[in-house]
């Protein structure tokens, strides 16, 4: 399967793009948004059963900045997201499609115990499904409106997801090109609970002004989705190169 990123295609490419063109045609589906960004060859999440938690929703509307709310922007970019995966042959499990959180309905109880039931509830989906990574999207905030830049988060313990974590960092930081920030480590319930890889993928801060402007543009949105997706690829499977491809292109054309 082949991807590209969300710019226009370049002409120069065209000729390297037919070779993968022809070579992902015999092995499998091809998936190709008009882009400009380097493509990626998603052969290493092919079957793959990937989870996407969208972070917050319903009652909780996470980080704020007057009508902007976390819990819109990490649903719309985890659909896309969702499909970029799906394009890329990936079986993906989204926890939440609409404004909802996950706690059992009805449910009695203060806010707080409602908000340890709606992790609960996705920590257990996730774990329950059997999923090979676990990717949670969330947006950042803070009370100064200096700071800026998408970053991953990991658990320490666990070597899957800090090569998870820093793939899609160095994707964020690639296709982005707003962020210096590198994947860290962070006690965080949903990533220490969870059974496979996972990672939190802070897309930016809604407390920067010009950052949450982005965040609400679609186009940001699918440059965001993309540089997630192409750092799963890239922590999964390393791509083939040209040489190769062509070599493979010629032998299959016999």
């Amino acid at each position: 399967m082949y991807i590209k990123a969300p710019e226009l295609y370049s002409e120069k490419k065209k000729s390297k793009a037919l070779a993968l063109f022809l070579f992902c045609a015999l092995c499998g589906l091809i998936s190709l948004s008009g882009t400009d960004e380097e493509p990626v060859l998603s052969y290493g999440i092919a079957s793959k059963l990937i989870v996407v938690d969208p972070g917050h929703g319903g009652f909780d509307p996470g980080a704020w900045r007057g009508n902007l709310l976390e819990k819109n922007i990490t649903l719309q970019i985890s659909k896309k997201l969702q499909a970029y995966l799906s394009g890329g042959g990936a079986v993906v499990v989204l926890l939440r499609e609409n404004d909802e959180d996950l706690a059992p309905k009805p449910f009695k109880g203060s806010v707080r115990e409602r908000k340890r039931a709606d992790l609960a509830a996705r920590v257990q989906a996730a774990n329950k499904s059997g999923a090979d990574i676990y990717i949670s999207i969330h947006a950042n905030a803070d009370v100064s409106p200096r700071w800026s830049g998408a970053q991953t988060f990991y658990n320490g313990k666990s070597e899957a997801s800090k090569i998870l974590a820093e793939a899609i960092q160095d994707e964020l930081t690639r296709v982005l090109g707003n962020t210096k920030r590198k994947a860290k480590t962070g006690n965080y319930y949903i990533i220490d609970k969870t059974e496979m890889p996972a990672v939190i993928a802070e897309v930016g801060f809604i407390s920067n002004p010009a950052e949450a402007r982005l965040l609400t543009d679609s186009a940001y949105q699918d440059r965001v989705a993309y540089a997630i997706f192409s750092g799963i690829i890239k922590s999964q499977s390393k791509e083939i190169p040209e040489k190769e491809a062509w070599a493979r292109v010629k032998e299959l054309s016999k």
